[in-house]
């Protein structure tokens, strides 16, 4: 899009375009949350099984010429059990925290579509009237800080 094109957009219809990409994005993810969750859940388990033999091992009193290359490999097993746990885990939270971000996002456009463009325009508001710029407001501000 070229910058001429750009200036006829009107604020509603980028309001209206976002909106649309936000809910198409949203879409998805609780279909995603619900396969982390029984991803993560599998892990869990895995992790936890993995640990319990590998504690069974452990406590063993009396173990034989081969019990340690078990132990050992029990050792392994837990590792990778709960490394994957660990990024099951990871990948959770980031769908959850997609999630909330979605909402927040879908949220923050549709008040804007509704007409809450105040916030935005009150630094464009204030240069119209004769009032101060936001550098100039920052500046003075630094100046009285320091001045104290």
């Amino acid at each position: 899009m070229q910058a001429k094109d750009l200036l006829t957009v009107t604020p509603e219809a980028l309001v209206a375009s976002i909106l649309k990409r936000r809910a198409a994005a949203a879409s998805s993810l609780p279909t995603t949350l619900e396969q982390r969750t029984e991803e993560n859940n599998r892990a869990y388990q895995l992790a936890n099984d993995a640990r319990t033999a590998l504690k069974q091992l452990e406590a063993e009193e009396n173990p034989d010429e081969g019990h340690h290359s078990v132990l050992e490999k029990a050792r392994n097993v837990y590792d990778e059990h709960e490394t994957f746990r660990r990024r099951t885990d990871s990948r959770l939270k980031k769908v959850k925290h997609a999630i909330k971000d979605s909402e927040e996002a879908i949220q923050f456009w549709s008040e804007m579509g509704e007409g809450g463009w105040g916030h935005l325009l009150e630094d464009a508001e204030r240069l119209n009237e004769g009032g101060e710029s936001s550098y100039a407001k920052q500046k003075q501000r630094r100046n009285e800080e320091d001045g104290q």
